[in-house]
């Protein structure tokens, strides 16, 4: 059973409780009351007559002059009380005498032993509603005294009217029970219709979102806590679309990287093959041909043993324990330029640097390799007889920063490729960076070494010109707390 029905169904059941139970409360009230009124106005008219009956008799006897009237003579004055009351069509009366026999009886029912009983033992007023033939009727009785005898005087009037109007009001209350609750289901299914509209878009919304529509967004209006719910669907749904756009780009970086490895592979190990099967193959092989051939099967093997050192240094960069120490600036740039001399010396290039001094806290090995790849990438890029450029400096007083920066005037880097080339295994010019001994792993590397680091990575480059990459360090002695 969807929601709907069941906010319709209970909703209806309470306000038909509802209505129905307050109408029968007010009848059941108008009822008693009605009845406790018709009981004292018969307990007035049941005094009345016994003090009529008194009167009469008291004024019959005076009347005949006698000392006491006869029980014949009372029953006289019964008849003739009877005959003149306005009450004669509602009221009946029924006298007993001190044995219970009936002395005069113009009821239309009959008086029950127990009625009797109670009255003559109690020597009180009782009263007592009964069913006869359809009609209602309250009897009242009392014990008297009339010329020294003892009487049983019950008078009983007719109430069937009361409950008549009862009868009718709770027939009445029934069927305007029905129609209020006819009307108000109505009413309720078309409120509750209106009212879930937004739980059916919602629900739509979700659906579609489930369905791996992750683009879809539920519009609400208002500040209701279906208004609240969407918006919280919409955040998640941002974060699912985000994660999953995640997923798709990691899924397919790692496609890439498998195909860019395989590949990056396949050519020194066919060469290294290929190579090796011809000295393993051809008979009269010449020491000229025998040092070429070997001396491409090392530098081959050398490729792959540098694919692999940068591979395997990617991978498990961040993840073994780093060591992170405070080194001067002065000292890191120094020792850089005494281990770069060798390579800047073989291809005519000059290494200019400049540095501020200042208090660096990183992993020195790793925050070196860093370097070294940035100024051995702008080697690679320069011709002979161009400068490289080291630069550290210190950020303005109290804002705890030191940029380093390498800047070459090589090649330069297209625009387009800026965003790419920081990839694992991609390669601006291939043919020239495989000939040069490059992998496409320098500036991948870099650039996570300068993320452990917490340090902003920036790389700019105009083609023909040359290439400026610059990183900045935070300074501080709880940088690398986590």
């Amino acid at each position: 059973m969807k929601l709907w029905q069941k906010t319709f169904i209970w909703t209806l059941i309470i306000v038909m409780v509802a209505v129905s139970s307050t109408s029968i409360i007010i009848l059941k009230n108008n009822y008693d009351i009605s009845i406790d009124r018709q009981i004292n106005n018969t307990l007035s008219e049941h005094e009345y007559l016994i003090s009529n009956i008194k009167n009469r008799i008291i004024t019959e006897r005076r009347k005949q002059n006698a000392v006491l009237l006869l029980p014949s003579q009372i029953l006289d004055v019964f008849r003739d009380i009877m005959a003149a009351t306005d009450s004669k069509e509602k009221t009946t009366i029924a006298l007993y005498d001190e044995e219970g026999q009936v002395q005069y009886h113009n009821m239309m029912i009959r008086i029950s032993d127990e009625f009797y009983n109670a009255i003559n033992a109690s020597k009180k007023t009782h009263k007592q509603i009964i069913r006869s033939d359809n009609r209602h009727w309250l009897l009242i009785g009392s014990s008297i005294s009339l010329e020294q005898q003892d009487y049983i005087f019950i008078s009983s009037t007719d109430i069937s009217e009361i409950y008549t109007i009862y009868e009718e009001q709770l027939e009445f209350t029934k069927w305007f029970t029905i129609s209020i609750s006819l009307e108000s289901a109505l009413f309720l299914l078309v409120l509750i219709k209106l009212l879930m509209v937004p739980l059916t878009r919602l629900n739509r919304a979700t659906k579609r979102i489930a369905g791996g529509d992750y683009s879809e967004r539920i519009q609400i209006k208002g500040r209701d806590e279906l208004s609240e719910l969407a918006e919280n669907m919409n955040i998640m749904a941002d974060s699912v679309e985000e994660n999953i756009m995640l997923l798709s780009e990691t899924a397919e970086n790692r496609r890439q990287f498998i195909n860019n490895l395989t590949h990056e592979m396949k050519t020194p190990l066919t060469s290294i093959l290929g190579f090796a099967d011809i000295i393993r193959i051809k008979r009269n092989i010449t020491s000229k041909e025998l040092s070429e051939y070997s001396g491409i099967i090392v530098e081959e093997a050398k490729r792959l043993k540098n694919l692999s050192g940068k591979l395997m240094e990617l991978i498990t960069v961040g993840e073994t324990n780093l060591e992170f120490v405070s080194i001067s600036s002065r000292e890191l740039v120094n020792q850089i330029q005494l281990v770069l001399k060798p390579i800047l010396d073989k291809n005519d290039i000059t290494l200019m640097t400049q540095c501020d001094e200042n208090i660096l806290t990183v992993d020195c090995e790793l925050f070196k390799s860093m370097i070294l790849n940035l100024i051995d990438n702008a080697i690679k890029a320069s011709k002979s007889g161009k400068t490289i450029y080291l630069t550290g400096t210190s950020g303005l007083p109290f804002s705890q920063s030191f940029t380093i920066t390498v800047r070459d005037e090589g090649i330069g880097i297209a625009a387009e490729e800026l965003n790419k080339i920081t990839e694992p295994f991609y390669m601006v010019d291939k043919a020239r960076s495989r000939k040069a001994g490059g992998a496409g792993l320098g500036l991948a590397l870099c650039k996570r070494i300068a993320e452990i680091h917490n340090a902003d990575f920036q790389i700019s480059s105009t083609l023909g010109t040359g290439t400026t990459i610059t990183i900045t360090l935070t300074t501080g002695d709880d940088i690398h707390e986590k």
